[in-house]
């Protein structure tokens, strides 16, 4: 004898469910059913009451407006509302002196062929040959920053533009055509050379602010022009 013919006699012959065993198979039916939706239930309410939340964490702890968020995520005011000029007290033994810079930028460099400001810790680096995370303090490149200069030997005159007041003289912002990166100001000087003040549209500098710091510019005697 096989072990199933051995199970089939321990079990015996199948009786018919009574009607109170079917009651009771039906009320632990429903009973599981009713746990399974009130578990459900109190899932959506906890996740409902998560996303509240959030949100109004978001709307009372978000970003102000007015700001803009840096690569770390922290706000940081908008160029055009944190210009302000402060009294730049570093060694300025070239072409070119400056009585003010703004803050949060720093002089990168002075020679007898220009000057260069830029943000302190300015990143990426912006030069032909981008290197990550690394500061841009490099005076020879130019994109984000300020550069001061004179009239190029071979550029002559002056080209059409906004008048400006820098200081008790008028300048011309030009916006150079095929020129789509920033604007150059030229400001007369009494030897017949402009000084020109070359500043990145993406520093969001109004008019009247490239005036403003352009006013603080000097070109000492040592000063002299490049080509090209």
């Amino acid at each position: 004898m096989n072990l199933r013919d051995q199970l089939a006699d321990l079990a015996g012959e199948p009786a018919e469910p009574t009607t109170v065993q079917a009651d009771a198979d039906l009320a632990r039916g429903r009973a599981a059913l009713r746990r399974r939706r009130g578990l459900r239930g109190a899932a959506g309410s906890a996740l409902v009451v998560a996303v509240a939340a959030a949100a109004f964490a978001f709307t009372t702890t978000g970003t102000p407006t007015g700001s803009v968020p840096t690569a770390g995520g922290a706000p940081t005011a908008t160029t055009a509302d944190s210009f302000r000029l402060v009294a730049y007290t570093g060694e300025q033994p070239a072409g070119f002196s400056v009585d003010k810079v703004p803050a949060g930028w720093e002089v990168q460099g002075i020679t007898e062929y220009s000057l260069v400001l830029g943000p302190i810790g300015a990143q990426p680096r912006n030069s032909a040959d981008p290197q990550g995370n690394v500061a841009d303090t490099d005076p020879d490149s130019f994109v984000g920053k300020v550069a001061v200069m004179l009239q190029s030997v071979d550029e002559k005159g002056t080209p059409e533009g906004e008048t400006v007041k820098v200081g008790d003289q008028k300048g011309i912002l030009v916006k150079k055509e095929g020129d789509k990166d920033g604007r150059t100001l030229y400001v007369p000087q009494q030897n017949g050379v402009n000084l020109q003040i070359q500043v990145w549209d993406g520093i969001g500098w109004s008019a009247d602010e490239i005036a403003q710091f352009a006013a603080g510019i000097h070109v000492n005697p040592n000063a002299k022009q490049g080509r090209g």
